[in-house]
This record gives C-alpha cells, sequence and structure tokens, in this order.
C-alpha cells in the first residue's frame, strides 16, 4: 500500500511539476476540512434529531398519565380546616375565660373570706 502511493506520487509529480503539485496538496486540504465539516454537520443533526424524538416521548408520556386533580379545590378545603381549627381554639379560649370569670365572680375569692 505504501509502495503504491509512493509510487502515485512521484508519477504526479513527474506529470504536474512542484508548482501542480503545490495546487493539487492545497485542493486536497480543502476537500478533507469541507468533508469534515459535512460530517460534523451530518452528526449534529443526527444529536438534534434523536433529542427532539426523546423530548416528543417524554411530552406523550406526560399527556398519557393522568391529569393531576383540581388545586382550588384541595387549597379550599385545607384553608376549611384551618378556619375550622381557628374557631375551636377560639372557643376554648372563651371557654377558659368564662371559667375564669366565673370562678371570681361566685363571691368565694380568697380574700372574700367569712
Amino acid at each position: 500500500m505504501e509502495l503504491q502511493l509512493l509510487l502515485i506520487l512521484i508519477i504526479a509529480f513527474i506529470f504536474l511539476g512542484p508548482e501542480g503539485m503545490l495546487n493539487v496538496a492545497t485542493k486536497l486540504g480543502e476537500l478533507a476540512r469541507q468533508a469534515r465539516e459535512l460530517i460534523d454537520q451530518i452528526k449534529m443533526e443526527a444529536y438534534v434529531q434523536e433529542l427532539n424524538k426523546k423530548i416528543m416521548e417524554e411530552e406523550k408520556e406526560l399527556k398519557e398519565e393522568e391529569p393531576p386533580e383540581d388545586i382550588a379545590e384541595e387549597l379550599k378545603e385545607e384553608l376549611e380546616d384551618v378556619y375550622e381549627g381557628e374557631k375551636i381554639e377560639e372557643n376554648e379560649k372563651d371557654e377558659r375565660k368564662g371559667k375564669a370569670s366565673g370562678n371570681a365572680s361566685d363571691g368565694t375569692s380568697e380574700g372574700a373570706k367569712v
């Protein structure tokens, strides 16, 4: 293989001369660069298509899943629970105040012993 390549280069040098060989080498370099750019572009397009495919699959899976329950209804129930809890606490405070004032109004306070 190496011998064949060397033979081709010698024949090309004889027919083209030194200046012709430089032109051919320049053209081959440009072609190699363009080929690399084309391969890179194809790889990038394949990568983008793969990502798009994955995104589409994930979106499809999300659409197939059951939608979440009505969030507004859940929040309303939680607020009602909190409101009921506050009412119970207020009632307990009122009962404690009523007991404390009831003890003092029956006339049996410590300072009023007969």
